[in-house]
Formats: structure tokens, C-alpha cells, sequence
């Protein structure tokens, strides 16, 4: 015979924010001996092309919801406008009313932080929350709550689905860290950015005020770069991209007449003849600095990238998420002029980290940081060091 489903909802605030698979209990037993089976419960169905599909049945609260980010920058004292996106989903069988509350951080106010949605079953809503006011330097929260039949709901999940791999189901709680940055920006704040791989840096670079246009990189012959500030390459950009490998010698060519070019990590191709304006030398395997609390130590403390527009402080290093660097150069040309130094315990200290260059009239930066995963976790050092990076060839900084 068979027993009841069960499923624990995941606790948000522990260690694992998976959804569980539900499973159901079967009781064998003969003989006044019983043994209990568990199985997950599993939807099978039929593709044309993948053949059978199986999808386990997982456990949802009645009412989810999530905001379009987990961290957002914010121009500390300075007017705030932003609209932030929450959205819920109904996991019930029935039409629910659902009120939904907002609670913003002081300094904010939102244009209606209590409403209330019909949420149809099965159904998905979003609400457009404006968000107005000024922020004191710091990180301040914002948080969602959804109230239905006496229950309130705090959490919501995005889904991760491969062919490969069961369907992940992975909770967070409905919350908004706004980290109010206090950061200078240069006097040309307008940059062409060309995407990475798994790049969420131009949003990030949006939130603190750069006026950020995305260049595709099969259109850079015909884009005019001397219009814009600085030219941002995202991670592993050239190793995505053969158009941007073909159009390298556009963004050289926008250096050497004065330019500032920004190229974030790449793997091996970046050691490949013509690439870089000056040869760099990776080692097999590159060198990493995996230890986000890592020392810095400044080789060079009067480095434009390091004094201007911000001054870089040790604080600045502080809070990294998951690392310092990765595919980090061994060796380097002597144009380049290293900035940091750093290193994981017993391993030999490295210098590649930051490497800057005059290339002509222009500047030419190439960072192997891990910059592209400190922006999207608004990491407020990582701000004011990516903006330091992109005004590396400009004179005169002003605060917007």
C-alpha cells in the first residue's frame, strides 16, 4: 500500500536552499515484519525528439516571490530613482488574494508599499515598485512579503534546468541589498561595453551612473569609438567571440589614438600573438589566487588606477566573494607596469593581476581580478577600483 507525499519546504536561511523532491512511503511487510520504501515522485512524459522525460515533483510554498536582483549598486547621498521588480507565483489550486508588502530601507520610500494581487493558480505576476529618495553610505536592505489566508511568505526560487541534471529548484529569500557606494566618477562617464562570458558587469556599472552602451562585437568595425570614454572587454570575451578576435585591432587602433581600453580575464587566448598590445606568458595551469581574503600588497600606490578618480584604500579589498584572480599572467612584458601583488598561502607571490600600460597616446588595462563576480555582488571596493580602471586615461575627474 502507499503512504502519504511528504516534503520539507527549505529553510531559506540555511546552508541548503534547495527544493526537496517529494517523495512518497511505501510499507512492505510479512510476517509482522514491515520495511518502508522511499521513492521520489516522478512526472514521466514523452518528447518527440529527447524521447522519455522524467521530472520529479518538488514541494513549493503556496505563494513565491523574488526580486529581479540579490544586490544592487547605489550613488551614495545622492538622489535615488529605481524601479525594482517583485515577482510572485501561486503555487495553489485556487484563485488567491495576496497582499503584498514592502519594507524599504530608511531614506527610501516606495510609491505603494502595501497592494494587493489576484493571483490566479498556477499563475505568475510582477509589480513595478518605484523606489525614490537618498541612501547614506552603507548596505541597506529592501524586503518582500506576501500574505495569503493568514500565512505570510518571505522566499522564492529560481529554477536551474539541464538536459544533464534533475531540475534544481533553489530558494532565496525575497530581499534587496542596495549598497550605497561612495564613488567619483570620472568627467566622461559615457563607455562602449563589449559582453563576456556570464557577464553581469555593464548592469552593475549602470547602477553607479557610467552611461553604458553594449557594442555587439560583430559591429565594432562600424561602431565610433571615439565617441565614448572607454571600451570595457568582458570575461572571456575573445574566447566567445571570433568576431571580436577579427576586430581586435579596432580596439588597439582606439588605444594607440587615445583611447582606454579595459580588457577583463581571459584564458589562454590571451596570450596569443596580437592579442594583448604587449606579450603576457600563463602558466599550465595559470595561477590563481583562490582565497578571497588574500593580502594585497601596492606595487605602485602612484598609479592613476590607484589614486584617481578614488583613492584605493586596503578596505577597498575587503568582502571579495569566491576570489581574488584567476588565469593570472606569469610573466609580462616590461611595458607593463604591475599594480598589485598577491598570492593564495604557499604559493609564490604574483604581480599579473593588474597590468597597465601607455599603448600611444591611449591606456591599455588588462586584469586577470575577479571583478566580473565583485559587481554583481555590489562589493563597494570593487566600484570604486573598476571606475578608477576605466578613467585610467583621463586627466580631470569630477564627481557627478
Amino acid at each position: 500500500r502507499v503512504g502519504d507525499i511528504f516534503g520539507v519546504l527549505p529553510d531559506v536561511g540555511g546552508d541548503d536552499r534547495r527544493a526537496p523532491t517529494a517523495y512518497v512511503r511505501v510499507p512492505l511487510g510479512d510476517g509482522g515484519v514491515v520495511t518502508t520504501i522511499s521513492a521520489p515522485v516522478v512526472n514521466r512524459f514523452a518528447d518527440p525528439v529527447r524521447g522519455e522525460i522524467q521530472r520529479p515533483l518538488a514541494a513549493a510554498p503556496a505563494v513565491t516571490l523574488t526580486l529581479g536582483a540579490s544586490a544592487e549598486y547605489a550613488p551614495a547621498n545622492r538622489t535615488f530613482a529605481r524601479n525594482v521588480r517583485v515577482t510572485l507565483r501561486s503555487a495553489a489550486t485556487d484563485t488567491q488574494q495576496v497582499r503584498l508588502v514592502l519594507s524599504v530601507p530608511a531614506g527610501l520610500a516606495a510609491d505603494s508599499a502595501d497592494r494587493t494581487i489576484t493571483l490566479p493558480p498556477g499563475a505568475e505576476r510582477s509589480v513595478d515598485v518605484a523606489l525614490r529618495g537618498r541612501l547614506a553610505p552603507g548596505r541597506h536592505v529592501m524586503r518582500a512579503t506576501a500574505s495569503v489566508g493568514g500565512q505570510s511568505f518571505g522566499a522564492g526560487y529560481s529554477v536551474i534546468d539541464y538536459d544533464h541534471i534533475r531540475p534544481q529548484y533553489m530558494y532565496r529569500p525575497a530581499t534587496l541589498a542596495l549598497q550605497a557606494v561612495d564613488v567619483t566618477l570620472p568627467s566622461r562617464s559615457n563607455i562602449a561595453y563589449v559582453q563576456g562570458v556570464g557577464d553581469n558587469v555593464a548592469p552593475a556599472l549602470s547602477q553607479l551612473g557610467f552611461t553604458v552602451t553594449i557594442v555587439d562585437p560583430a559591429k565594432l568595425a562600424t561602431t565610433p569609438l571615439a565617441d565614448y570614454a572607454a571600451v570595457v572587454v568582458g570575461p572571456r570575451a575573445y574566447e566567445s567571440s571570433v568576431d571580436l578576435v577579427a576586430q581586435n585591432g579596432k580596439l588597439l587602433e582606439y588605444a594607440k589614438n587615445g583611447g582606454t581600453v579595459v580588457v577583463q580575464y581571459g584564458q589562454y587566448e590571451m596570450a596569443r600573438p596580437g592579442m594583448l598590445p604587449f606579450p603576457i606568458t600563463l602558466g599550465r595551469p595559470a595561477s590563481r589566487v583562490t582565497i578571497e581574503e588574500a593580502p594585497v600588497t601596492v606595487l605602485d600606490a602612484s598609479n592613476q588606477v590607484m589614486m584617481s578618480p578614488n583613492t584605493i584604500r586596503a578596505g577597498d579589498f575587503d568582502n571579495w566573494v569566491q576570489e581574488r584572480g584567476l588565469y593570472m599572467p606569469s610573466a609580462f612584458d616590461s611595458a607593463w607596469k604591475p599594480v598589485l601583488q598577491m598570492n593564495d598561502p604557499n604559493e609564490p607571490p604574483n604581480q599579473g593581476g593588474l597590468l597597465v600600460a601607455t599603448y600611444g597616446r591611449g591606456t591599455y588595462v588588462y586584469t586577470t581580478l575577479s571583478l566580473f563576480r565583485q559587481l554583481p555582488a555590489a562589493n563597494p571596493g570593487a566600484a570604486r577600483l573598476f571606475t578608477n580602471l576605466i578613467s585610467a586615461g583621463q586627466a580631470r575627474p569630477v564627481t557627478p
